[in-house]
C-alpha cells in the first residue's frame, strides 16, 4: 500500500521541540493547564512517551552497485549531477552557489521559506551485502560507508566542499562502470581541485575526479538487498546496536552466514547517526529487494519496517526504483522481481517515506526518469519532516489533544474536496491520518520556526490504566 496522493502544502518552516504524550481523560487535562502546573510531565508510561523531533536530517544513500546497473551508471552519475547544478542556478546575487551545502540550503529556501534550516548530514553505502571475502570488506560491503580519497564517508551542511566530497563518494565508490562502456574525451582538460564534468562522465573526467583507472572494480553483488544494507550501515553507525544487527534466522536457506557484523564493526560508521535526528534511507536501484531476513517471495517487508523501529530515532525510507502495480502489470520492471518490488513499497508506506518511479513507465518506453525531478522529491520528503508526526501507539481519536506553543490546535476542517476522492483541501488544524497513525498539520496551523508542539492523546484500549500521583 503507497501514500494517497497529498493535497497542496503551503510554504511551511520550523524547527521543533515536541513531546508527544499518552494522556489521561481530557478533564484531567484541562485541569493541569488551568492550574498552571504540567502534571503530565510526571505522566510517563513506558511505550507511550514520544520521541523528540528536530530539524537534523541524517540522509543515506544505499546506491545498486550491480552489473545490472552498468548501462544506467553514466546516467545516473549525470542526473545527480544535473540535480546539484540546477539547485545552484537560483537568481539572485546574493544567493551563495559554491557547494552542495549551498545546493540544499537554496532549495530548502526557495521552496518551503526562507527560515526553514535542515542540518542534513550525507553518507553512501550500496546494496551489496553479501561479501565475496568477509574479511577484507570493501566499502559499501555489508553497510559499510563509503569515503574515497580525500572525501569523508560523512559529509556534513557546513562542509565547504560538500558538492565535491558527494560526487567521489558517488562516482568513486558507489557506482558500477565499465571502462569499456565509458567514452573517452582525451581533450579533457583536469583542475584537481575542482574536476568539471561538463556534462558528460568521461574517463578522463573520472581520472581527474578519482585518480587514474581507480573508478573501476566497484562492482557489486547480483542479489541487491537494499533494506539490508541500509539496515546494517545503522547498525555501524551507533554505539548500542540492537541486538537483531548480529544475526537472524537464515529464511532462505541459503546456508551461508546471513551478516559479518560482530562487536568488531560497531562503531564503524560513527558520526552518522546524531541524537535526536531523523534518519532518511534513500536507495537507488533498478531492481527490487531481496534481503534474508525475510523469505524469497515475501513481499510485505514487515521485519525491516519493525527493524529500524528498533533505534531510536525516526527512519524513513524512500527509494528509487522500478514501479509494480496492478496496472502497469509490471511491464518496466526489466527482470526485477514484482514481490522484491513491492517489498520496498510496503516499508515506504510503513515508514512515511517515498516511492519514486525509475522510469518514465510503459507509454515512454521505460526510459530512465529525470534524477533532478526524483530528487526534489526527495526534499519535499525533507519538508514533510516539519508537518507529519508519527504517533508511538495507536490512540482513541476522540482523546487527542494539540497544543502549539501553548496554545490549543482544532482539528482542521475540509474546505473543498472530500478524502475518500483525495482532492480534499484541509483548512487551519490538524487531522489524524489512520493510515500512518500520525498528526497532520495544515494551512497556517503547521508550527513555525521553533515551535513548542506537544501532542497528548489515550491509546486506544484504556491504557495507561493508572493515573500518576497528585492526580
Amino acid at each position: 500500500m503507497l501514500f494517497p496522493p497529498r493535497s497542496p502544502r503551503p510554504a511551511r518552516s520550523g524547527r521543533y521541540t515536541v513531546v508527544m504524550r499518552a494522556s489521561p481523560p481530557a478533564s484531567l487535562f484541562a485541569l493541569a493547564v488551568l492550574s498552571g502546573c504540567n502534571n503530565y510531565e510526571m505522566f510517563r508510561v513506558t511505550g507511550f512517551e514520544q520521541a523528540n523531533f528536530s530539524n537534523k536530517a541524517d540522509i543515506l544513500f544505499v546506491i545498486d552497485n550491480s552489473d545490472s546497473m552498468q548501462e544506467e551508471a553514466t546516467g545516473l552519475a549525470l542526473n545527480f549531477n544535473t540535480f546539484i547544478d540546477s539547485l545552484t542556478s537560483s537568481e539572485g546575487a546574493d544567493t551563495p552557489r559554491a557547494t552542495l551545502a549551498d545546493a540544499v540550503a537554496n532549495y530548502v529556501r526557495e521552496t518551503s521559506g526562507e527560515s526553514l534550516f535542515i542540518d542534513y548530514q550525507l553518507g553512501i553505502t550500496t546494496t551489496s551485502v553479501q561479501a565475496n571475502d568477509p574479511s577484507n570488506l570493501q566499502p559499501g560491503d555489508e553497510g559499510t560507508f563509503i569515503g574515497v580519497a580525500d572525501a569523508p564517508y560523512v559529509i556534513k551542511r557546513a562542509d565547504d566542499n560538500a558538492a565535491l566530497l558527494f560526487q567521489r563518494n558517488l562516482l568513486c565508490g558507489a557506482t558500477c562502470f565499465s571502462e569499456n562502456d565509458v567514452e573517452s574525451l582525451p581533450d579533457y582538460s583536469c583542475d584537481a581541485d575542482a574536476p568539471e564534468s561538463g556534462g558528460t562522465i568521461s574517463r578522463e573526467y573520472l581520472d581527474c575526479l578519482c585518480g587514474a583507472g581507480s573508478w573501476t572494480g566497484h562492482c557489486g553483488s547480483g542479489n541487491e538487498m537494499g533494506l539490508e544494507g541500509g539496515l546494517l550501515a545503522m547498525c555501524r553507525a551507533t554505539d548500542s546496536p540492537p541486538e537483531l544487527c548480529y544475526g537472524y534466522d537464515d529464511v532462505n536457506g541459503a546456508g551461508v552466514s546471513p551478516t559479518v557484523f560482530d562487536e568488531s564493526q560497531v562503531g564503524t560508521g560513527a558520526g552518522f547517526l546524531r541524537d535526536d535526528a531523523n534518519t532518511i534511507i534513500v536507495v537507488v536501484t533498478d531492481e527490487g529487494d531481496g534481503s534474508y531476513r525475510q523469505a524469497t517471495g515475501d513481499f510485505e517487508g514487515g521485519v525491516y519496517s519493525e527493524a529500524f523501529a528498533e533505534f531510536s530515532n525516526p527512519v524513513r525510507l524512500a527509494v528509487i526504483g522500478p514501479w509494480y502495480d496492478d496496472q502497469s502489470d509490471g511491464e518496466c520492471l526489466d527482470g526485477a522481481q514484482p514481490w522484491a518490488v513491492e517489498r520496498y513499497q510496503n516499508v515506504v508506506a510503513g515508514t512515511f517515506g517515498q516511492y519514486i518511479n525509475i522510469t518514465l513507465g510503459p507509454d515512454e518506453d521505460c526510459l530512465a526518469s529525470d534524477f533532478s525531478e526524483n530528487l526534489k522529491q526527495i526534499g519535499d520528503l525533507l519538508a514533510n519532516l516539519q508537518t507529519i508526526f508519527p504517533l508511538q501507539t495507536v490512540p482513541d481519536v476522540s482523546t487527542i489533544d494539540v497544543y502549539v506553543d501553548g496554545v490549543s490546535i482544532a482539528t482542521s476542517i475540509a474546505l473543498t474536496g472530500s478524502p475518500e476522492t483525495g482532492d480534499v483541501v484541509w483548512g487551519p488544524g490538524w487531522t489524524y491520518e489512520a493510515a500512518y497513525n500520525a498528526v497532520e498539520f495544515w494551512d497556517t496551523a503547521i508550527p513555525g520556526y521553533n515551535a513548542d508542539v506537544r501532542i497528548y492523546y489515550r491509546p486506544i484500549g484504556g491504557f495507561p490504566r493508572e493515573l500518576p500521583p497528585g492526580f
